[in-house]
């Protein structure tokens, strides 16, 4: 539980909060640093599930439950934004 708690208040560069959010459903999560997010998509294309989408310039996965756990999406992603998944 502990090391969960020091994700979630990780400390960027100059020392403020990073945004991350959680996306859930019963056996799927992942998480995605919207500070580090920059909107390019990729994860959105390397998914073959559809879990993720742009909204307003970031990425969110609000399909999670179709999620099959190939890790396409944090492979792909130029910022390391996809944080942690279920799988890994």
């Amino acid at each position: 539980m502990k090391k969960h708690a020091e994700l979630q208040e990780k400390l960027d560069t100059d020392g403020k909060m990073t945004d991350i959010k959680k996306f859930e459903d019963n056996d799927h999560w992942v998480e995605i640093d919207l500070d580090l997010c920059i909107g390019v998509g990729e994860c959105v294309k390397a998914c073959p599930v559809d879990v993720y989408a742009l909204v307003d310039g970031k990425v969110i996965a609000d399909n999670i439950g179709s999620c099959t756990d190939c890790a396409a999406c944090q492979g792909v992603c130029p910022t390391n934004a996809i944080l942690r998944h279920s799988a890994w």
